[in-house]
């Protein structure tokens, strides 16, 4: 289909009817931009010349959604000629379908749906629950929206997303942007194999170019006071020339963003984490995932667990050192037992001194994993009051020993050992809670949440 001039695309990342973690008024404090569909929105919008702006849901009613809109200045009836929908998580799925059906009953505008890590390998199933979506899209988007919206009077080669990041993002495209935290997309990819991961097979590519990540923090320095930067990548590689690069252009600047990123214990250059820092570099997420030598060769994260968690110490005292904030990814994974939780949670009480935060859940099974009989063979199972052909996801009971709900009380237990209440709120405000909440605010929603559902300590 092509575009009318006068018409507009809305580009619409849809929320979730409640966090995926406990909902309170703090979680609901969260606003991670959906960089991917705002570097589709700027490709349309810069390369195709269509007019297209972008909403997220957030934790919005569809309703307010549309209201927004509404009073942004646009008609949606007069104004709208499609709705592009990206399902950035399977838990958005029920507001998905709120929000389709609202379209199709009060506007009836024609819905293109997408999200790569919903959709591939399910849609079939995505269409069973989005009977009102009229296409879905597979995989990267970008080639598929070009043939879709291109002008016909044009014709613009544009590459897959499998091949290339996105160079920039225009976030004057985004409603309300001044309330998010920015991103650079880095790199894409990871293809390390773990058996948790989506993009266990997906070959990862190189890190954008130093000169037009300096060249967006320019462009960002123009719309944004006092911001952080997520460098965005599944596995930021630190290669040794580019970090080498990317430090001598940060000392020509007079000032250095905080920025923040994810990547593996293997990954991290310890010799060069006095450089990174001076370029800005604030938190690292590191997926350590277990301190168990057994559950992280049965997840496949390394051959060698002992070696592993010496160098894994070793970042957190350079860590230290550097004053870069370290934020660690814990993962109760299928075979856990009361020993290997042990494990982990011994070494993490031995290094709390070194640890800003960490981020402890159960394994979740998604519809289109499909390592199904091997997490069987671990010992873990669906627990019969999950359904996932109706939701698409399960919770899953780790092994005989351990249940969900012992992993949720588990996983929420490790958590208030390690993480202070202002330990939280400081790796949270980098990249995660919405531009301008304060400390002040955040002490005064802790006083109306349910203190059992906080993930850290309150004395």
């Amino acid at each position: 289909m092509t575009t009318r001039k006068d018409k507009t695309i809305i580009a619409v990342s849809a929320g979730q009817e409640t966090p995926k973690k406990a909902d309170n008024i703090i979680n609901r404090h969260v606003r991670y931009l959906n960089y991917g569909l705002l570097g589709l929105v700027t490709l349309l919008k810069e390369q195709l010349g269509i007019n297209i702006i972008m909403i997220q849901g957030n934790y919005d009613s569809p309703e307010m959604v549309l209201n927004k809109l509404c009073l942004s200045g646009l008609d949606i009836e007069r104004d709208c000629e499609c709705f592009l929908l990206s399902i950035p998580s399977v838990y958005s799925i029920p507001w998905c379908q709120k929000f389709c059906k609202l379209i199709k009953s009060c506007y009836g505008k024609k819905i293109i749906a997408g999200g790569r890590w919903v959709v591939d390998s399910n849609p079939t199933w995505i269409r069973s629950k989005l009977r009102f979506v009229d296409l879905i899209i597979e995989g990267f988007g970008e080639r598929r929206l070009a043939e879709l919206f291109q002008p016909v009077d044009k014709h613009i080669e544009v590459p897959s997303g499998e091949s290339k990041v996105f160079d920039t993002l225009n976030y004057e495209l985004l409603i309300d942007f001044l309330k998010y935290q920015p991103s650079i997309e880095v790199s894409r990819g990871c293809g390390s194999g773990c058996s948790f991961c989506a993009d266990k097979n997906t070959k990862r590519l190189s890190n954008k170019p130093t000169n037009m990540i300096v060249k967006e923090l320019d462009y960002l320095e123009t719309l944004f006071d006092n911001f952080s930067v997520y460098f965005e990548a599944p596995h930021f590689n630190f290669q040794r020339d580019w970090v080498e690069e990317f430090y001598m252009r940060m000392l020509l600047r007079k000032v250095q963003p905080a920025w923040r990123c994810t990547t593996r214990v293997e990954a991290i250059p310890i010799n060069q984490l006095e450089k990174l820092s001076k370029t800005g570099l604030k938190v690292l997420d590191i997926g350590l995932e277990s301190a168990s030598k057994k559950q992280l060769i049965a997840m496949k994260k390394t051959r060698e667990p002992e070696k592993y968690l010496n160098i894994a110490e070793e970042i957190l005292y350079e860590c230290q050192r550097n004053n870069i904030w370290v934020k660690l990814n814990i993962l109760l994974y299928a075979g856990e037992t009361p020993q290997t939780v042990k494990e982990t949670e011994l070494w993490l009480l031995k290094h709390k001194n070194l640890i800003k935060s960490v981020s402890v859940g159960g394994l979740v099974y998604y519809k289109n994993m499909g390592n199904a009989s091997e997490l069987s063979a671990l010992g873990a199972s669906i627990p019969e009051t999950e359904n996932i052909e109706e939701t698409g996801y399960a919770k899953l009971n780790l092994s005989p020993k351990i249940n969900y709900k012992d992993a949720e009380n588990i996983a929420t237990e490790i958590s208030r050992r390690i993480i202070t209440k202002q330990n939280y709120f400081d790796v949270k405000s980098i990249s995660y809670f919405e531009r301008g909440y304060t400390f002040e605010q955040f002490e005064k929603d802790i006083e109306q949440c349910d203190k059992n559902s906080l993930p850290f300590a309150i004395d």
